[in-house]
């Protein structure tokens, strides 16, 4: 199994960065904002393989490029059909967005998307987070391997209880401890409520997504002082 991360930066953009996404094996993707499809199409991923999205909630930096991922496929005229993932509401969603950017209904586009909303799918199990609006945190259990990915959340029992003796956690670190006060008003998490929920949940290895310049450079720091925490990185082969 091979993790690429498409992107692992907040809605804190910055030049040379972009928003938390990831693929596993080529096939499955975790989220998909703005510019996912540039980062698919320059590592050279095949858009009309992909046959699941999972998307942990709706804000752009999270969901926003789907629309463009529909658009590839549907001009590609791709025949398989594409799962779609997420909380409560994202079908009419969609579906809202792709007749506003005025989607071609003419027959010349095939966008055979069908939408999943809020239940278990094959091996994949949902849990809620912590956040300001629904967030799925999402939990996949491979033959050999285990990943749970958080979007946004606070400190969370119930990421506790998702990521329980899971292999890999790639949780949203999107604060700093200094800035506390301010995760708790987003319900955002820091480097400590990340570290319990690591320590609680006997996780194998934590990876930190959804990073700004402060959290990333404190990841950087202690992943070589904590052997468990992994630094950002393009690829894991697990």
């Amino acid at each position: 199994m091979v993790i690429k991360f498409l992107g692992n930066w907040s809605s804190h953009i910055g030049a040379n960065h972009r928003n938390s996404s990831v693929i596993i094996d080529d096939k499955v993707v975790i989220d998909f904002g703005p510019h996912s499809m540039e980062s698919l199409l320059e590592r050279g991923i095949d858009p009309e393989k992909i046959d699941t999205v999972l998307i942990s909630h709706m804000h752009l930096d999270h969901f926003m490029g789907l629309p463009e991922l529909l658009w590839y496929r549907g001009s590609a005229r791709t025949k398989n059909t594409l799962t779609v993932m997420g909380p409560k509401g994202i079908k009419n969603t969609m579906e809202q967005i792709m007749k506003l950017v005025n989607t071609p209904v003419n027959g010349r586009y095939e966008i055979n998307v069908e939408y999943v909303e809020e239940k278990k799918l094959d091996f994949i199990s949902v849990y809620q987070g912590n956040h300001i609006i629904p967030d799925n945190v999402y939990r996949l259990d491979y033959p050999g391997a285990s990943i749970v990915y958080t979007g946004d959340t606070a400190y969370s029992q119930n990421v506790v209880k998702a990521a329980e003796d899971v292999d890999y956690l790639l949780h949203e670190m999107t604060y700093t401890d200094a800035d506390a006060e301010t995760a708790e008003f987003w319900k955002h998490s820091t480097y400590s409520s990340v570290l319990s929920v690591m320590l609680q949940s006997h996780c194998r290895y934590l990876v930190p997504t959804h990073l700004t310049q402060a959290s990333f450079d404190l990841v950087v720091e202690q992943s070589k002082r904590v052997e468990q925490i992994i630094a950002p990185v393009k690829d894991l082969k697990v």
